[in-house]
């Protein structure tokens, strides 16, 4: 019974950190680090909905599990 107590809390505590993981923003400049990209590129991704984001006071954020995800859906971007 204590055995199964503790696995109860340990699935617990991984659900809340894999959601909290998944709530993660960061700012443009971060973003530009990660993706070894320029801020036109950024900018370029998030106008045609490549990256989504929120602006809030000037300051663009982005969604870590987002850019994981494009990531992960492998989508070929092209300049335009």
């Amino acid at each position: 019974m204590e055995e199964e107590l503790l696995d109860r809390i340990d699935k617990h505590l991984e659900d809340k950190k894999e959601i909290k993981e998944d709530y993660k923003w960061i700012k443009s400049s971060q973003v530009s680090e990660m993706l070894s990209c320029s801020a036109s590129t950024l900018f370029r991704l998030r106008a045609n909905g490549t990256l989504p984001s929120s602006l809030i006071l000037g300051t663009y954020y982005y969604k870590l599990s987002d850019i994981e995800k494009m990531m992960e859906d492998g989508k070929l971007y092209e300049y335009e």
